[in-house]
């Protein structure tokens, strides 16, 4: 019974190991033949190719930064911008990719103002976005490891003047260490706490009511970035950048 369990376990894990082969080789390829497609500016099938491997479940920031280029290269600003947006949740704000991202909101209809904030809150917003979550945090635990290697230090330490200059060391490099770990909580909580959606229909109607019958109040054009504060059945309640509150149906928008 044993040997047939250790069996049955073997079989189990040998089916898995190579599922996960088949898969990576499979994303491999479905990569080159995007890559290829791209090169000769077939952007259509090397969306399709990009998009078999995000059906895999792989969150890579090249695909989509990639597949922000294609649709931006075929013309569809909204799925350009979505997809840069989702490799900026990853990779924080890279050069290229912020330049290509500019360009794409360059080309949208609507210029939507924010609406104004306090120097000190929008500052911070963009020293939290400058970086993921992820880099954050690493950079959190780096200044957190030199803190306790500088408190080793001070506690070997004999002369008191030295003692003193690492002492001093260790509590700042703990004040950047707490820092670091503020940036990384405020980015995760900006990345998970509300959703952010993109038009991908050349206009729509921003409605006062999730009912097609309801009030238009407003018309936002492809490209239009908002959160997305509320979801009742196919209506989504949005907000835009510059206090604009409504409803707008599921199928012209794409989640970000």
């Amino acid at each position: 019974m044993k040997n047939l369990k250790k069996n049955a376990l073997l079989l189990v894990i040998i089916i898995i190991l190579s599922n996960l082969k088949m898969l990576a080789i499979g994303n491999q390829a479905s990569y080159l033949d995007a890559q290829s497609a791209y090169k000769i500016q077939d952007y259509k099938t090397a969306i399709v190719n990009y998009k078999k491997i995000i059906a895999n479940n792989i969150v890579a920031p090249e695909v989509f930064y990639n597949l922000g280029n294609c649709y931006f290269k075929i013309d569809s600003i909204g799925r350009a911008i979505q997809y840069y947006e989702k490799a900026r949740k990853i990779i924080g704000d890279e050069e290229d990719l912020m330049h290509n991202l500019k360009m794409a909101h360059n080309k949208t209809v609507d210029k939507i103002e924010p609406m104004p904030e306090f120097v000190v809150t929008s500052t911070w917003k963009n020293i939290v976005n400058f970086k993921t979550a992820d880099t954050w945090a690493k950079y959190a635990l780096v200044n957190f490891a030199f803190a306790f290697i500088l408190l080793l230090v001070f506690q070997l330490a004999k002369q008191p003047s030295i003692k003193k200059i690492f002492f001093g060391l260790a509590l700042f490099s703990v004040f950047i260490t707490s820092v670091f770990y503020l940036l990384a909580k405020s980015r995760n909580n900006a990345d998970n706490s509300i959703s952010h959606g993109v038009l991908i229909a050349s206009s729509a109607s921003v409605k006062s009511a999730p009912q097609s019958i309801a009030t238009d109040l407003f018309v936002i054009h492809e490209g239009a970035v908002f959160k997305i504060i509320e979801k009742q059945n196919e209506w989504y309640k949005i907000r835009l950048d510059n206090g604009n509150l409504g409803w707008i149906q599921k199928f012209v928008i794409a989640e970000i």
